[in-house]
């Protein structure tokens, strides 16, 4: 049986070994996109009292087992302490350390022929970030693009969900990813995880069908100004689907408007199905790793999912993992959804690694007609 062990710096200072003994609960959230990831975590507390962290203190976050190693989860800055009393217990919580507040502050500018790798460099300069833009999508250029009295923030999540992208602040770095690849944005392979009865907390799969997401084609429009008339482009979506989904906004050109058709039909592609289940502890479960079940249920095992969050839990009781995952679509010019030969799933380990036992045959029953 393996040993589940959480390692917390703060301010670069390990804490003391009596962290394990007093620690109640430690959770860290993996989120995928603009959406800060989270920290908490709740110790006894008592004589001899804990330090109190400071608000805007950084919390470094190690996670794993004891036998085979701690993986590095980030950095976060400290919120709001919390302290109770009688009996006492501290909770701390915080959020990604990267995503500062001068992001968030309004700005006019535009750009002018200008591929998007570059429109994100000059914006990560700004903020001394480093910035991370996957290849397939840094080379669109935009013949004019403009940031019209909105943050930096704002102004990288609409460039997201024109190509089909996730933008995230992680480490000192500004990423920019496409969304559902199962990669990093430097091309590495995320590991797969493959999810099995043996895996899987009991009580807690749940697959999610939602038909109001199907439609037949996403459209979006460029507004002719010789011709004064309004262009459409189209991407297909669902083949069962009946209706169009139309964006409501014009585009510059039917570049770019071809390019945002294609990233919102891949986007209700994703959330016709979704899921959400906990694991035993696997510190490889992160935010945008491709996900699959075996042994599971004929129907459901043949889905290929991508994980949108992943909430690591440490306590007494042992470690968990609970995510939430959307069905993988593919994107486009991709022969598979992540535009390379899928790496192969890792089944998720228990903390005492059962011998894998084959799932009891399954059959199909019709329903009566």
């Amino acid at each position: 049986m393996k040993t589940p062990r959480a390692e917390i710096t703060i301010n670069g200072r390990k804490v003391a070994s009596a962290f394990d003994e007093r620690l109640i609960a430690l959770t860290v959230t993996d989120r995928e996109g603009s959406v800060s990831d989270e920290v908490r975590f709740d110790l006894d507390d008592g004589n001899p009292f804990i330090a109190i962290p400071r608000k805007g203190d950084i919390v470094g976050v190690r996670l794993g087992y004891l036998e085979t190693g701690l993986a590095w989860f980030g950095q976060y800055t400290v919120e709001d302490p919390e302290v109770r009393c009688l009996p006492y217990a501290l909770s701390v919580s915080g959020k990604g350390a990267s995503m500062r507040d001068d992001l968030k502050t309004h700005k006019e500018r535009h750009w002018d022929d200008a591929p998007l790798s570059a429109v994100i460099g000059e914006i990560a300069a700004e903020h001394q970030l480093a910035p991370l833009v996957d290849p397939t999508l840094g080379g669109f250029v935009y013949h004019w693009i403009g940031q019209q009295d909105e943050s930096d923030i704002h102004f990288l999540e609409r460039l997201a969900r024109r190509h089909g992208a996730v933008f995230s602040v992680k480490d000192g770095r500004l990423i920019f990813a496409a969304k559902g690849s199962g990669r990093a944005p430097g091309g590495t392979a995320l590991t797969a995880i493959e999810a099995s009865p043996d895996t899987i907390v009991e009580n807690s799969c749940v697959v999610r069908f939602a038909h109001r997401y199907k439609f037949r084609r996403a459209v979006a429009v460029t507004q002719d100004r010789e011709k004064a008339d309004r262009v459409e482009s189209a991407a297909d979506s669902d083949e069962e689907g009946e209706a169009d989904y139309r964006l409501g906004e014009p585009f510059a050109d039917e570049d770019e408007a071809q390019a945002a058709a294609e990233s919102q039909a891949a986007e209700l592609k994703r959330n016709t199905i979704t899921t959400s289940v906990t694991l035993w502890g696997d510190p490889r479960i992160r935010a945008g790793a491709p996900f699959r079940y075996s042994g599971v249920r004929p129907e459901i095992d043949a889905l290929r999912f991508v994980i949108t969050e992943a909430t690591h839990t440490l306590t007494k009781s042992g470690y968990t993992v609970a995510l939430e995952a959307k069905l993988q679509a593919a994107r486009p010019g991709a022969t598979t959804p992540s535009g390379a030969e899928a790496p192969t799933p890792t089944p998720a380990p228990r903390p005492n690694e059962p011998e894998a036992r084959a799932p009891a045959p399954v059959q199909y029953r019709s329903f009566p007609e």
